[in-house]
């Protein structure tokens, strides 16, 4: 039996991560699209911190990227626009899911790996309980999903342009992280929670019950998902196959409940042990694992119901005001943003099932990077506060 030797290195709160040095002084090109997004950001981060491999960067996006390193350059673009458009804007500096394949076909730029980032909806945990583990060779749940076509259209492309590239698919969590417009961010949901219950003179309630309470459901911090990234196109084998990525750190929101509630000084609720107090609101589609009916979702309140009453608003306008948070990143700000925010932090955890995604495959390849989550957590709070988005943890 053969053996390989790798090299790790520790990043902050961030450890086992690969080293690269059959890459370093090779100076690759990366194109990032949505790179002011929570995952795009984070990639565009991640690759400018080794310039050793990576000796430009082209950072796409509606507005100019955050990162302000000499060697990202930002390209505004909008792929909802023709793919003719999109490859006239790019021809200058770069030749640059369907509409930016075309642009780069249109203007003969054929990358050497693609990646496309989805997310663990491929395995419709949306819908209700899934297999667990998740594994990448799961069978496709029959009902629509906008990732199947992307996979798609993204494989059929690197097939036509089989001689120059391959495609790599990873699949995150529900992401841990910190950008000024992510309205679909349980980080910052979580967060003005906390904030708001002790501005209350509350305690950190919880919504559901003891099976939420208990389940373990992997999480992925986003630095995490950009050094994986990043380890996936630089990895022969990951080459034209789909790869889960998530903290690898065993997480359940009980046991984080109570460290949440210490760092911001307040009492930690339990679950509501009075069984005639929880409404029980069924899924309406089956199971995705495949028997066992629809999954049922077992809550006394949701943070989406709390954060639309008057009390919780005017509370955290007072911090708001009182912090001196910008108003105009605050989820308030509209309908949509308010009901984006707190129903995806309800979306992740009310169910009482668990949501575990298999990092073996990743692992046979040779990635071995972790976190904590709740390093993660904290990081990403602190990062918000930063952003004037939340208070600072004390």
């Amino acid at each position: 039996m053969s053996s390989t030797t790798l090299t790790v290195q520790t990043k902050g709160i961030y450890h086992h991560l690969p080293t690269f040095p059959a890459h370093d002084g090779k100076k690759y090109s990366a194109i990032v699209t949505g790179a002011n997004g929570i995952s795009g950001s984070a990639i565009v981060d991640v690759l400018a911190g080794s310039p050793e491999r990576w000796e430009t960067i082209y950072a796409i996006s509606r507005r100019p990227p955050v990162s302000t390193q000499p060697h990202v350059k930002g390209i505004a673009a909008d792929f909802l626009s023709s793919p003719e458009d999109i490859a006239g804007l790019l021809r200058k500096e770069v030749s640059l899911l369907s509409n930016f394949l075309s642009a780069l076909t249109i203007n003969a730029t054929i990358p050497t790996r693609f990646l496309l980032q989805t997310g663990a909806k491929h395995y419709a945990l949306h819908l209700g309980p899934t297999k667990v583990p998740m594994t990448e060779d799961a069978p496709r749940i029959p009902h629509p999903n906008f990732y199947f076509p992307q996979e798609d259209a993204l494989s059929a492309w690197c097939l036509h342009h089989h001689h120059h590239t391959s495609w790599t698919v990873t699949r995150p969590g529900f992401i841990i992280g910190a950008v000024r417009e992510a309205s679909m961010n349980i980080t910052h949901a979580l967060a003005i929670y906390a904030s708001v219950q002790k501005e209350l003179g509350a305690a950190l309630e919880f919504p559901a019950d003891i099976a939420a309470w208990d389940a373990n459901k992997d999480l992925s911090v986003v630095k995490l998902i950009a050094y994986h990234a990043e380890w996936a196109v630089l990895t022969e084998g990951a080459a034209n196959q789909a790869l889960n990525i998530v903290d690898d750190s065993r997480f359940s929101w009980g046991a984080f409940w109570g460290v949440l509630a210490s760092w911001y000084g307040i009492p930690r609720g339990v679950p509501v042990l009075d069984e005639g107090r929880y409404a029980r609101v069924p899924m309406p589609d089956d199971a995705p694992r495949g028997f066992g009916g629809p999954g049922v979702v077992s809550v006394v309140w949701s943070f989406e119901g709390w954060a639309g009453k008057k009390e919780v608003r005017d509370a955290w306008e007072r911090v708001q005001e009182r912090e001196g948070l910008d108003a105009g990143l605050s989820p308030w700000r509209s309908e949509r943003v308010v009901r984006e925010c707190f129903a995806t932090l309800d979306a992740e955890i009310l169910g009482g099932w668990g949501r575990v995604a298999s990092m073996d495959k990743s692992r046979r390849l040779g990635w071995s990077g972790w976190v904590d989550t709740k390093e993660g957590i904290r990081d990403a709070i602190e990062q918000l506060a930063e952003l004037k988005m939340v208070p600072a943890l004390k």
